[in-house]
């Protein structure tokens, strides 16, 4: 009688360096720890690198140590658990041995049948948990948004208080620079105005005098830049800030230099007809005097002056005007 070939299966046994097993609860709950480790080394770089980038916006360096901590630590917390998971549970290990026959034969000389292979089915898998990735995928992808929310606003308003602060002091120097305009463009229209200036500053009208030129072209320099408002320049503040000093300094040399000189060294007789100009003039200007007499007067300081002194044409027009109103008035009376 014959008896059929029995095929048997049994699983490899454990060798040397086989993994221990571990419970399924043991390793889902391991896995959620290393992922929050994850998490928050991600965390940590982001802040430490937010930090960097933020010395480096406001130009300082104090943090810089801090910062090369954070993103040292960081760096460890996000690699050291997938370490970790090898160390504890290394590659896959359930992988199971390959099968070995045993075979038992009888005695007859040939089998009868033919053996038949029986199929175990496998076990069906379970599906994969996503659960724990994308709440940790979400999770992140918040953190990053919120990081990157806090650093476009912090540097919006660095910016925003930036621009004020520049604005601010842009403001005050174009006032400063006004004012120093001012002072000059005052002290040369009461020059200007005072018809008896011409005795003792008579430098401040010749143009062939070096400083008297300089000033004149250093404060016309400075009434181009002049604006009634502020200029969004700074580059133009600057310019006009500079050329007003300029033209103040300028001012200050021609003015000094024109009292001291005054009218120069002059003989008894020019004395003498330097007064009768200054005297016929003063009655010229005088509104209580007639026209006929101050046209007269005007008339002696044209004579007078001539060949010795240079009177200007504004003393002339100024006279000319006062005495054609004083004749309107006679003529209405």
């Amino acid at each position: 009688m014959n008896t059929a070939t029995v095929l048997a299966q049994s699983p490899t046994p454990s060798g040397v360096g086989a993994q221990p097993p571990h419970s399924a609860d043991f390793e889902t709950v391991f896995s959620y720890i290393m992922w929050v480790g994850t998490v928050l080394g991600i965390m940590a770089l982001c802040a430490g690198g937010m930090l960097i980038a933020r010395q480096r916006f406001v130009g300082r360096t104090e943090g810089a140590d801090k910062a090369g901590m954070m993103l040292f630590g960081g760096l460890v917390l996000a690699v050291l658990p997938a370490g970790l998971r090898f160390v504890f549970f290394g590659t896959d290990s359930d992988t199971a041995a390959m099968p070995e026959a045993t075979e038992t034969a009888t005695p007859t000389p040939a089998p009868t049948t033919t053996p038949v292979a029986v199929t175990r089915p496998a076990a069906p898998s379970e599906p994969t948990d996503w659960t724990p990735l994308i709440w940790i995928g979400g999770v992140l992808g918040a953190l990053v948004i919120a990081a990157l929310a806090a650093y476009l606003i912090v540097r919006t308003r660095h910016r925003i208080l930036d621009r004020r602060t520049a604005h601010t002091v842009l403001v005050d120097d174009f006032a400063a620079a006004k004012a120093v305009y001012a002072q000059v463009a005052d002290a040369y229209a009461a020059y200007l105005a005072d018809p008896y200036a011409i005795f003792t500053r008579p430098l401040l009208d010749d143009l062939d005098q070096p400083r008297t030129a300089a000033f004149i072209d250093a404060f016309a320099a400075a009434g181009a830049l002049n604006t009634d408002t502020c200029p969004a320049s700074t580059e133009r503040v600057q310019a006009f800030a500079d050329a007003s000093r300029a033209a103040l300094t300028a001012w200050k040399a021609a003015d000094t230099y024109a009292r001291a000189i005054g009218m120069g060294v002059q003989t008894e007789d020019t004395k003498r007809t330097v007064r009768r100009i200054r005297n016929a003039l003063g009655l010229a200007l005088d509104d209580t005097a007639a026209a006929g007499e101050r046209a007269t007067a005007i008339a002696t300081v044209q004579r007078l002056s001539d060949g010795l002194m240079t009177v200007p044409e504004r003393v002339y027009d100024r006279a000319k005007t006062a005495i054609e109103t004083a004749t309107r008035k006679q003529l209405t009376s």
